[in-house]
C-alpha cells in the first residue's frame, strides 16, 4: 500500500495547479497527481447522475479509469446498483468505501461480475467525495486503489481539492447538452470507434483496417475530441447514444 498520502503542503501546491487549469488535458493532469499525492491509482470527476441513468461514461468530466474497465463497467449495467452512487446521491461528506463490502450490497451476479472486475483493475478500497457542480447539480470525486482509509484531516483535504477542482471545471469546460448536434467523424473515424466498441485495442484495429497502430489512435483521439470524450470508451458512448455508431 501506498504511504504517500496528502499533506498540507502538497495541499496547497495542488490548489495553485488547479487555479491554472486551463482545459480539460490540464485537468486530467492534475487528476493525475490527485491521485499520487493521496496514495490511489485511479480517479474521476463526474456529475452526479439520476437514478434513471445507466451509463457512467455519460457523466464523466475527467478520469484516468482504464477505458476497459469503464467500457465492461457500462456493459454491465454496474451503475444502475452502485452502492457507491447511491450513498453518494444524499451524502454530504466524503467517504471511504471497500470493493469487498459493496459487494454485499449487489445480488450475485452483479457481485461476481463487479468482484472480478475491480480486481482486475486494482480498485480495491477508496473514497468518495460528493461536491457542488452545476445550478442545482452534484458532481463526485471519486478515487480507487489500495490503500489505508484516510483520516479525518485527508477527508477535509480532499472536500477542498474537489471543490476547488469542480469550481475550475465549470469555468473551464464547455459541457455538451443533450441537444447539442451531432459530431461530424470521418469514416475511419467511425471505423475506428465500431470496432473499439466491440472490444478491439488499436494494434487489431490497425489489423483489421491496414493501419498503423499509431495512426488509428490518432482518429480515436481525433474522434474523441470532436465528441467532447475523455477517453475511447466514453468517445464510443456518445457516438452511440448519437446514433453516430451502432
Amino acid at each position: 500500500m501506498s504511504s504517500n498520502f496528502l499533506t498540507a503542503q502538497s495541499l496547497t501546491d495542488l490548489i495553485e495547479k488547479m487555479a491554472a487549469i486551463r482545459n480539460r488535458y490540464d485537468g486530467y493532469d492534475v487528476l493525475l497527481e490527485m491521485c499520487g499525492q493521496a496514495g490511489y491509482l485511479h480517479g474521476v470527476m463526474l456529475d452526479l447522475p439520476v437514478e434513471a441513468s445507466q451509463h457512467l461514461a455519460d457523466h464523466i468530466l475527467i478520469s484516468n479509469w482504464p477505458d476497459r474497465f469503464l467500457r465492461d463497467y457500462d456493459a454491465f449495467g454496474l451503475m444502475a446498483t452502485s452502492p457507491v452512487i447511491a450513498r453518494a446521491r444524499d451524502a454530504v461528506a466524503p467517504f471511504h468505501w471497500s470493493s469487498k463490502a459493496n459487494m454485499a450490497r449487489r445480488n450475485q451476479t452483479e457481485a461476481e461480475r463487479a468482484a472480478a472486475l475491480f480486481a482486475e483493475h486494482g480498485f480495491v478500497t477508496g473514497v468518495a467525495v460528493p461536491t457542488a457542480g452545476r445550478p442545482g447539480k452534484r458532481r463526485l470525486l471519486f478515487l480507487a486503489g489500495d490503500r489505508a482509509e484516510p483520516d479525518v484531516v485527508e477527508l477535509s483535504y480532499l472536500m477542498m481539492l474537489a471543490a476547488h477542482l469542480s469550481e475550475r471545471l465549470l469555468d473551464v469546460l464547455d459541457t455538451p447538452c443533450r441537444n447539442e448536434p451531432a459530431a461530424r467523424l470521418s469514416d475511419r473515424e467511425r471505423q475506428c470507434l465500431i470496432w473499439t466498441s466491440a472490444g478491439k485495442t488499436s494494434l487489431e484495429i490497425g489489423t483489421i483496417l491496414g493501419l498503423s497502430e499509431h495512426t488509428v489512435n490518432q482518429y480515436i483521439a481525433s474522434s474523441s475530441q470532436k465528441l467532447g470524450a475523455v477517453n475511447r470508451a466514453h468517445a464510443v458512448a456518445k457516438a452511440v447514444r448519437r446514433g453516430l455508431i451502432e
